[in-house]
Parts: C-alpha cells; structure tokens; sequence
C-alpha cells in the first residue's frame, strides 16, 4: 500500500482535470492505497499565500498560522510516497490555487527532497504543443523535488468528450497500476 497526496487546482465543478483525479484517486483506492485529496481550487479561502516580512528580505512566513496548508497538507505531504499535482492549463502554465500550494513547499524543501514519485494529469483544450511549458514546469519543479516520474496523463482537446473519457481511462488505469 502506497500513500497517496493527490493535489488538484481548478475550481471548476465538474471539470475536465477534476474528472482525471477522480477517475485516478478511484483507481489508486480500487489497488488499495490509502490516498488524500486537497482540492486547492475550491478552497483557497482557506490558505494564505507567502510574504515577505518586512525589513527580513528573503524571509518567507505564513500570513495565517492556521492555514490548512501547514496544517493538514504538508504533513501529508511529508508522509507520501506519492504526490501527483492535477490542474488545467492556464494560459500555457499550471493553475494559480495549484502554484499557490507548490509555492508552500518552499519552507519545508529539505524535508521534501527526494524519496517521493509524482504522477502529472493535466487537461486543456489546445493541441498537445500547447503544453510544452506547462511540461518543462513540472520536469524542472521535479528535478528540483529529486522526485521521479511515475507517470502522467495529458489530456489535450478536452473539449472532445471521447477524447477526454480516454484520458479519464489512462487516469484510472495510472491508479490502479500503484501497488
């Protein structure tokens, strides 16, 4: 049994990339896996962002120190062995509320580095070459991680429900492969 961190950032209910998460969070739970899903999208009215603090350039802290990052996802996070990080594409990148919780890695990078797989399910309406940056993102963000790729799903034409039910397949199939 593997423990799971699936990390998801639209806000649209239902969406295209909500549809690969769920049809891989039901197939890494049908293999036995334990899994937890923060749904960033639909909540970032309960996590801050990081700042500065004034006059300590360089100095990141938490603008509430009750957030539901520092509090429930990182230490899931820490736990996992997987992390997979879902979103749409966004004017050729990742979603804001997923950045967002990326970005809160940051004070928790050493204890994050390495030892972990991720798995990538990305949606959007564009051709596959509309995802090339959003590609190179999460390659570098997981060289940085020292995180190895389990796998991914690129959802191009999402539009195309055939299409996307295909995808939503390869989601399910990805979680079921994850013993």
């Amino acid at each position: 049994m593997k423990k799971i961190v699936v990390l998801t950032g639209s806000p649209h209910h239902p969406g295209t990339s909500e549809q690969l998460a769920d049809a891989f969070v039901a197939g890494a739970k049908a293999a036995g896996n334990e899994v937890y899903r923060f749904d960033a999208g639909r909540r970032i009215n309960e996590f801050s962002l990081i700042q500065l603090k004034d006059n300590q350039p360089g100095m990141e802290v938490e603008v509430e120190p009750n957030d539901i990052i520092k509090n429930e996802v990182i230490p899931k996070l820490l736990d996992a062995d997987i992390v997979v990080l879902v979103t749409s594409l966004y004017y050729y990148g990742i979603n804001s509320a997923l950045k967002a919780v990326i970005d809160r890695f940051y004070s928790y990078n050493h204890e994050l580095h390495g030892g972990k797989e991720a798995i990538t399910l990305i949606s959007g309406y564009g051709q596959e070459d509309a995802f090339a940056s959003m590609q190179l993102y999460f390659k570098q963000l997981l060289k940085y991680m020292r995180w190895d790729l389990r796998g991914s799903v690129l959802a191009a034409d999402s539009w195309n429900n055939q299409k996307l039910q295909q995808h939503v397949q390869e989601a399910r199939k990805l979680g079921e492969d994850i013993k």
